[in-house]
């Protein structure tokens, strides 16, 4: 019997051992591929991360945070995640659905007093998947308080149909924040801090509350560790800012770390906030529109289908934030960057390093910004 016993122990040790070499050897892969695609498509700093199973399997940073100091990205470095900023207002609204306070077929008109006859059908499954039909603001005075912003849409014409079609904008967040904000009683700001990222231990990231004073300057609050973003513009290295104005803050502009991220994909994985048999019904489970399968899930997530396997996150920049989630296979692909004209491949392409039966999508690509 203690044979037995040692043998199966010496079985299971050899495995762990193999695995764990096995582990590195991806991951030396990967830095091979990102430090190769970097030199090849002049991408000044990036950071990934692999989650599985609620643990971090790896997390490497690349090149620099800024050109002017070359300052090297760390783990702690903030991107501008973009788009990706989503995924913490669905993650917010999962929680909330969960302790009961909202549910995805509450009309808009429970929380939001004196909404127009138009927008009786529209419900909060509508707003966080792109489907109300709520017109953009475009007015020029864009730092307006929230309450403000809303009794201007509420004036604009629906743009098509409630539930018709998806059209993917900022209003329809912009409205889901200013619900988040009757629930709670407090800014949405405060509400994503207190609900969200500090519960995850997402420490690092912030928004950074830019402000554009008399049109003359930009006032921003101070992040640490705040990356510049850049584009390549006739052969030289370009910094930009991306305006946000804090009304479309529930849709983008968050600054997180690749630390912050990988803590979200591990509080997700360990079910801090709520069960994983309770969100992946929304996150992976799309609504019908005209009889197909919506592109956005019940809760805002982008999801594709390759063969038997099925993912789930989004993007944003549209490459500074590229996030995916693979529930059947464990594995959460997070990649961060300060390149302001890459395209979203580099988790897909990460992937398949890690999940054999994904056939391999290596080619990453750019976009010329003007």
């Amino acid at each position: 019997m203690k044979k037995a016993f040692i043998f199966i122990f010496s079985l299971l040790s050899l495995a762990f051992y193999y695995g764990q070499q096995d582990e590195k050897g991806i991951s030396k892969n990967v830095d091979q591929f990102v430090n190769k695609q970097m030199k090849t498509l002049k991408i000044p700093g990036m950071a990934i991360a692999v989650v599985k199973n609620g643990k971090i399997i790896k997390k490497t940073t690349y090149g620099f945070a800024n050109l002017d100091w070359k300052n090297k990205v760390t783990e702690h470095t903030n991107f501008q995640i973009a788009s990706c900023t989503k995924l913490l207002t669905s993650t917010l609204l999962l929680k909330t659905m969960y302790n009961k306070r909202i549910d995805l077929e509450d009309p808009v008109s429970k929380f939001i007093a004196d909404t127009p006859a138009e927008w009786k059908d529209i419900k909060i499954k509508n707003l966080i998947a792109h489907s109300s039909g709520i017109a953009d603001y475009y007015e020029s005075d864009v730092y307006l308080p929230t309450d403000k912003i809303i009794e201007a849409v509420k004036k604009l014409p629906l743009i098509f149909k409630t539930g018709s079609k998806q059209q993917y904008g900022l209003s329809d967040f912009m409205v889901l924040s200013y619900v988040f904000e009757k629930i709670y009683n407090k800014p949405f700001i405060q509400i994503l801090k207190d609900e969200v990222t500090v519960p995850l231990k997402m420490n690092d990231g912030a928004f950074d509350m830019e402000f554009k004073v008399n049109g003359q300057y930009l006032r921003t609050d101070i992040i640490p560790e705040k990356v510049t973003t850049y584009y390549e513009l006739n052969g030289k290295m370009q910094a930009y800012k991306y305006l946000y104005p804090q009304y479309t803050y529930s849709a983008g502009a968050y600054f997180a770390s690749i630390d912050d991220m990988a803590n979200w994909a591990v509080g997700l994985d360990k079910e801090l906030e709520f069960p994983l048999s309770f969100s992946e019904k929304y996150i992976y489970k799309t609504d019908k529109i005209e009889g197909q399968d919506a592109g956005f899930s019940k809760v805002g997530w982008a999801l594709e289908t390759e063969g038997n396997i099925m993912y789930a996150g989004h993007s944003g920049g549209p490459g500074l934030g590229d996030i995916w989630r693979f529930p059947k296979e464990g594995y959460t692909i997070i990649t961060l960057s300060n390149d302001g004209e890459l395209l979203p491949r580099f988790s897909r392409a990460i992937a398949a390093f890690y999940i054999k039966e994904l056939s391999p999508k290596l080619e990453i690509e750019k976009f010329e910004r003007n």
